[in-house]
């Protein structure tokens, strides 16, 4: 596993580096964990030889839509150029097995629901463009040489956690998604849960998500 850095002076900015010891007891197995920045393409290609990696799946980026509509430069920064970085690593050390964790944001505005892949894109945000573009870079990747094996995820909302209780989405500071919200009230950790907008088209007017 490579842990990579990001913009944070310290990996886990936010996240905390216990998880890696539950999962190591789910697993009952021990973790090779590498720090690393995703945009360093030797430090890539040299965890890619030294451990006889097979193939990628590939989680590093920076994922707030309104942070990126904020800074937008850094999500292309980290997020585009750190997956280029990545591929280039994976072909000059020949692994070309690829699965990338896109988003349901490259969609943009649904033309209808629900979803499926040959649904129009286009994304609305710096976040969802970053998402959009990677998946052209790899789609093109794979019209070059189609030895390579690529998956793009487009997941809306992942939610959930182990059947265990270790592992689950817990992160340090405001949460950018609305289930850590809700459980952070139910522990008290928050005192109450805003809902916000009461003029969607549903029923009561309150907004209506979907999640995997």
């Amino acid at each position: 596993m490579l842990v990579s850095r990001l913009s944070c002076s310290i990996i886990f900015c936010n996240s905390n580096p216990v998880a890696l010891d539950r999962v190591q007891e789910i697993c009952k197995k021990p973790l090779v964990v590498v720090e690393g920045d995703v945009r360093d393409q030797a430090a890539i290609e040299h965890v890619l030889l030294e451990y006889g990696c097979t193939a990628v799946v590939h989680f590093a980026g920076i994922k707030s839509v309104q942070d990126s509509v904020a800074k937008p430069l850094e999500y292309y920064d980290y997020n585009v150029i750190g997956s280029h970085r990545l591929v280039r690593a994976m072909q000059n050390t020949g692994v070309k097995k690829l699965i990338f964790s896109s988003s349901a944001t490259v969609y943009g505005n649904p033309q209808f629901l629900p979803y499926t892949e040959d649904h129009p894109l286009n994304a609305i945000n710096p976040y969802g463009r970053t998402k959009l573009a990677i998946e052209e870079m790899l789609c093109d990747q794979f019209a070059s040489d189609p030895s390579w094996g690529i998956g793009i995820l487009r997941y809306f909302n992942p939610v959930g956690a182990h059947e265990s209780g270790l592992i689950g989405e817990d992160p340090i500071g405001a949460p950018n998604n609305l289930v850590p919200f809700v459980a952070q009230v139910a522990i008290g950790r928050r005192e109450r849960l805003n809902v916000w907008g009461n003029d969607y088209e549903t029923p009561d007017g309150n907004g209506v998500r979907d999640y995997t």
